[in-house]
């Protein structure tokens, strides 16, 4: 009996949830590659999984091409995956290539010779922005604008800033302190969280590291974008053992999305149930 696959599709907001039963049973190179799947109307992705037998490693591909080209579209993919072991969190702009998510020496299950794993794959995307972004972000010389923590301060332009934050905008467009000195004072986070913040703002990027701080600042500032990529990113790559913290974080900050999230993260529920399990045994 060769590989079985069967995925079921779902979508949550701008992320698409394959949900992957994988049927392996004791033959030598085993492979299926799925049917292709539609990302937010911007890639096209398939799956390929292969095994070399039992006793080896189950490995789970990515394959995904942008839909956009003849716009001149570049789309960045961002996977994740927890159910691997190694967990996997990565983006990348589509390139038509093979991508190894990760892979699972250990079946969650066995009926009739069959082996059976169950993986959850969140997938979404999103247009890389044009090439002037970061040349804007690299100037130095029209910076007119400084965000300050205890440790040092992150220079800005006042558009950018107005652009994603109503806050800042009615800052900047009234006689306040701030608006007249050129610099705004943020207690409680580090120049390294402004230096995100201004990373986010321009390129489009998150850090892996530091992701709570960068969370409150976009709650503070009303920035719902932010808010809404920080928590996507902490809720889907929340591990077991991280999982009661970030909760405690979130009910203390009342950030209900994140609450939402961490406890439909279906992989860190089921890890701690089996902890659980492990823990009554002993």
């Amino acid at each position: 009996m060769p590989i079985t696959v069967k995925v079921k599709e779902k979508q949550l907001d701008s992320f698409l949830k394959l949900t992957c039963i994988i049927g392996l049973s004791d033959e030598d190179k085993m492979i299926h590659v799925t049917n292709n799947f539609i990302v937010n109307g911007l890639a096209n992705v398939c799956l390929r999984f292969k095994c070399n037998g039992m006793g080896t490693p189950l490995v789970c591909s990515i394959l995904s091409f942008s839909l956009k080209k003849a716009e001149g579209w570049k789309v960045k993919l961002k996977v994740s995956c927890q159910e691997t072991d190694i967990p996997f969190y990565s983006e990348w702009v589509c390139n038509g290539q093979w991508k190894t998510i990760g892979q699972r020496l250990c079946s969650d299950t066995s009926l009739d010779n069959v082996y059976i794993n169950i993986i959850n794959i969140n997938i979404t995307t999103g247009k890389v922005e044009e090439s002037f972004h970061k040349k804007i972000y690299d100037d130095v010389d029209f910076t007119d604008f400084n965000l300050s923590a205890a440790d040092g301060s992150v220079a800005v332009h006042r558009t950018y800033l107005a652009a994603h934050s109503d806050v800042f905008r009615a800052m900047l467009r009234k006689e306040w302190k701030e608006a007249t000195e050129g610099c705004v004072q943020i207690e409680g986070v580090t120049r390294q969280t402004l230096q995100h913040l201004k990373d986010y703002m321009y390129l489009r990027t998150l850090p892996n590291e530091g992701l709570e701080p960068l969370l409150l600042l976009g709650s503070y500032y009303l920035m719902d974008d932010l808010k809404e990529q920080c928590v996507s990113k902490l809720a889907l790559n929340c591990t077991s053992k991280e999982w009661s913290r970030l909760l405690e974080f979130a009910a203390v900050n009342k950030i209900s999305e994140l609450i939402s999230g961490l406890m439909l993260n279906p992989s860190t529920a089921v890890q701690k149930q089996k902890e659980k399990e492990v823990e009554d045994k002993e």
